[in-house]
């Protein structure tokens, strides 16, 4: 797999727990942690879920049993699909329709009334008319399975390619009003690879990396970034970064903020002098970039958090809150190991449906704090 395929690939696991088999976090298991019971749903780990802004939906998944990780194990023939909501605030679960299409892993996001999903095995793209409790199909002008990632931006879905390193491929706007959907000027950073974006309420941001033959040999690839508004069809550059990641991204007070702790400096053989951070600050209106709030004795990342939203990225280290720029210990989810959980931010609450070890497959549903 190439490097920013894996990247993508890294990304899209971690945002349902496939990268926690162990308890982490810190503090007595279940302290912080409420447990919402009652779920309909089976089982399951792999499962989408999507925040509507008063619902979490949960939908699709797998019941055989979690492989391990480095072993080598028969995947699923028959994902699920059925799917459920669920109001934390009232800790009411509902039944939703079955989506039209099985799946398990995915990427999806919501505009509007409707969730738009991509599953993992990328055929078509999926539309769920919440009020309606109604899935329908979505056409689209590009491969479902060819790394296009999908972004809420106001009312619009964008679809943008994840990766130029085979081809370079076009990124797209969907009216959800009309249906219809029109090609994205094209990006002046020219062909890259880990190519992500980030909505800050009246731009795009495009993160990547410069297409270069050996990525990373001599000197670190940095992430670039570029700024699109969609209203006048204008790109403008901003300056580089120092940072290493190109996600994930958190909009907290103007600010897009990558909250990945840790840095690297190219090892013994082509070390590249210093340790550049793997995650850092852009302020889009100026084009400053600042570094992360320090964090005593460094650690893991499990994600960040503003005053109204949040990214949750795993079940072990700390949780940054941008409204104070400190970060806080993620105590330890209740019920050791557990892999392929779902993960759903809840506003800035942190929610955990399912997953499990080996044939120990749960349906438990835990919120914090």
């Amino acid at each position: 797999m190439k490097k920013g395929l894996a990247l993508l690939a890294v990304l899209a696991a971690t945002a349902c727990g496939a990268t926690d088999p162990s308890p982490g976090g810190g503090g007595a298991p279940g302290e912080g942690w409420r447990e919402l019971a009652g779920s309909p749903l089976s089982p399951r780990h792999a499962a989408l879920g999507l925040w509507t802004g008063t619902e979490a939906l949960i939908v699709g998944g797998a019941d055989d049993a979690i492989c391990p990780p480095n072993a080598d194990c028969a995947a699923d023939p028959t994902p699920l699909a059925d799917g459920a909501a669920l109001d934390p605030a009232t800790g009411k679960w509902r039944r939703i329709a079955d989506a039209p299409v099985p799946f398990s892993w995915g990427q999806g996001v919501v505009v509007g009334t409707s969730a738009y999903i991509l599953p993992s095995q990328g055929r078509q793209v999926l539309e769920y008319r919440i009020g309606e409790d109604r899935w329908t199909l979505v056409q689209v002008p590009f491969k479902p399975d060819s790394w296009y990632q999908l972004l809420a931006a106001g009312g619009r879905l964008v679809a943008y390619s994840g990766s130029d390193e085979t081809v370079e491929s076009p990124d797209y706007v969907l009216d959800a009003a009309t249906g219809a959907w029109r090609e994205l000027p094209a990006d002046p950073q020219g062909r890259s690879y880990d190519r992500t974006m980030a909505w800050t309420g009246r731009e795009l941001v495009l993160f990547d990396k410069k297409l270069v033959p050996n990525p990373g040999q001599n000197e670190p690839s940095l992430t670039r970034a570029a700024a699109l508004d969609l209203a006048t069809g204008t790109w403008r550059l901003l300056p580089n970064s120092q940072i290493l990641y190109t996600a994930p991204w958190l909009l907290s007070d103007g600010k897009l903020v990558n909250p990945t702790l840790g840095d690297a400096d190219g090892g013994e053989v082509g070390n590249w002098g210093r340790a550049y951070p793997n995650g850092g600050i852009l302020d889009p209106a100026t084009g400053q970039w600042a570094a992360l709030p320090e964090r005593p004795g460094g650690g893991e990342t499990s994600g960040a958090r503003s005053a109204t939203s949040a990214i949750f990225t795993g079940l072990r280290g700390s949780v940054l809150d941008t409204t104070t720029g400190t970060w806080e210990p993620l105590p330890t989810l209740p019920g050791g190991r557990r892999s392929g959980a779902t993960y759903v931010a809840a506003g800035r609450d942190f929610l955990v449906f399912g997953g499990g070890w080996g044939e120990d497959l749960r349906n438990d549903t835990w919120l914090w704090p």
